[in-house]
C-alpha cells in the first residue's frame, strides 16, 4: 500500500504530518510519500530527528510540490491556480495510480472541491 500524505496541510504542518508519518512507518506495512516543499520537509526532519529521511526508512519518501493551499484561500480558485500545490499534486498522483490513498488535513473546502470535481476516468 502507498499512502500519499499532504505534508503541508493542516494547522500544525508540516511538523505534525511528519511526526505522524514517521511514527506510523514501522507500525503499518506501507510506503508513505510526503507531498510538499521538499527543502522544508527535509530540514524539519533533520531538525526533529537529527537524521536524513533516507536514514529513517526506505519506505518514507518525498514528492516535491512547490505551492501550498492556505486555509484562507478560496477553494475553487486555489485548486484552479495552484497546480503545483501539495493537495493538487496528491490528487494527481492518486489518479495516476501512484498511491492507494490520499490524506490531507489542509483546506477542507479545497479538498472537497477537488474530490467532487475529480475525474476518475482517464
Amino acid at each position: 500500500m502507498k499512502i500519499l500524505l499532504d505534508a503541508m496541510g493542516g494547522d500544525n504542518a508540516p511538523d505534525a504530518n511528519i511526526k505522524g508519518a514517521i511514527n506510523s512507518i514501522n507500525k503499518v506495512k506501507a510506503e508513505v510519500i510526503l507531498i510538499g516543499k521538499e527543502d522544508i520537509i527535509r530540514n524539519r526532519i533533520k531538525e526533529l530527528y537529527g537524521k536524513e529521511i533516507e536514514e529513517i526508512s526506505d519506505r518514507l519518501t518525498i514528492k516535491n510540490a512547490t505551492e501550498t493551499i492556505e486555509m484562507e484561500d478560496q477553494p475553487t480558485i486555489a485548486i484552479k491556480h495552484k497546480k503545483d500545490s501539495s493537495m493538487v499534486v496528491g490528487f494527481k498522483m492518486l489518479k495516476e495510480g501512484e498511491g492507494d490513498v490520499f490524506i490531507s488535513a489542509g483546506n477542507s473546502g479545497a479538498l472537497l472541491t477537488r474530490s467532487n470535481t475529480f475525474s476518475w476516468k482517464n
